[in-house]
């Protein structure tokens, strides 16, 4: 079983997930998925999410996954479109279910409810249209079909919006929208002064609140912890060269960037490069 993350203008499978296990992958566009059956982890970087049976996940472009702890029962159901459709309809999403998404990117649907019955239904929508893919209108109908989807989740999941962000008293709150920020900035900004103002408080703290929901961890770790993991999704997912992603990433230069990521891994980036192509190697032979 295959499953592409970058994608055409739009991809759907029935998947594990297993070429997600050895190193992290970048989304290009939008990922949904849905949970069959078994359970696994994904790491995305600072945080995990726990996918169990009816659980569904929404990954935004420029997401990094990496799939571990999988059960052997473990599979999706899942679609995914490209960037460029992704730009298309972005602008028409609720810009505060785009921020809820990127807070919280799964969800659990009880076995009744009727939002699981769309998600199903909807699965078979994609399937079809991946299907029916070369037909003449099949790219207007693969762009409603997907916006149409994020308007329902949104319209059926909005009566939580409000709920879930108020849950966290404030301080888990300011944590969550660090969080957040890192996801949404942490290519162009390294400097834990932006994220501090930000949020308009100290570096001191938002060193204070970190540690309180993240013990044993600082801001200035965490942006780096998501930093690498973005570079290691680029070694391993693309055909950037190490110029070009110390560029995306805004690092002064080349040797800037090798020097970061061997202070953290261990190896410098050209070695991990290596390494990557030599496990997807042995995987595409071993499949």
């Amino acid at each position: 079983m295959e499953t592409t993350i970058q994608t055409s203008s739009f991809v759907y499978a029935d998947t594990d997930l297993h070429n997600l296990t050895s190193t992290p992958m970048s989304i290009s566009g939008c990922v949904v998925m849905l949970c069959t059956q078994g359970k696994a982890t994904i790491v995305t970087g600072i945080e995990t999410l726990e996918l169990v049976q009816n659980a569904t996940t929404m990954f935004l472009n420029g997401s990094s996954i990496l799939l571990v702890n999988a059960s052997d029962d473990f599979s999706v159901r899942m679609w995914s479109i490209s960037y460029a459709l992704y730009e298309e309809i972005i602008p028409s999403i609720p810009p505060a279910f785009v921020d809820f998404l990127t807070k919280i990117p799964a969800y659990i649907h009880s076995s009744e409810a009727l939002s699981l019955q769309f998600v199903r239904v909807s699965m078979d929508m994609a399937q079809l249209l991946y299907l029916e893919r070369s037909l003449q209108t099949a790219s207007t109908r693969i762009k409603n079909f997907a916006l149409n989807y994020i308007l329902y989740l949104f319209d059926y999941i909005s009566p939580f919006l409000k709920s879930s962000l108020n849950a966290y008293v404030n301080r888990e709150y300011m944590y969550r929208r660090f969080i957040a920020d890192i996801y949404n900035f942490c290519e162009q900004e390294h400097d834990l002064q932006f994220y501090a103002s930000r949020l308009c408080i100290s570096k001191r703290y938002l060193s204070q609140i970190v540690r309180e929901n993240a013990p044993e961890q600082t801001p200035k770790q965490l942006i780096d912890k998501q930093l690498i993991f973005k570079v290691k999704s680029l070694l391993a997912s693309t055909d950037l060269t190490i110029t070009q992603i110390a560029d995306q990433l805004h690092f002064p230069d080349q040797s800037y960037l090798s020097r970061f990521f061997k202070r953290h891994t261990g190896i410098y980036p050209s070695e991990y490069k290596k390494s990557v192509k030599r496990i997807q190697l042995i995987s595409v032979k071993g499949f």
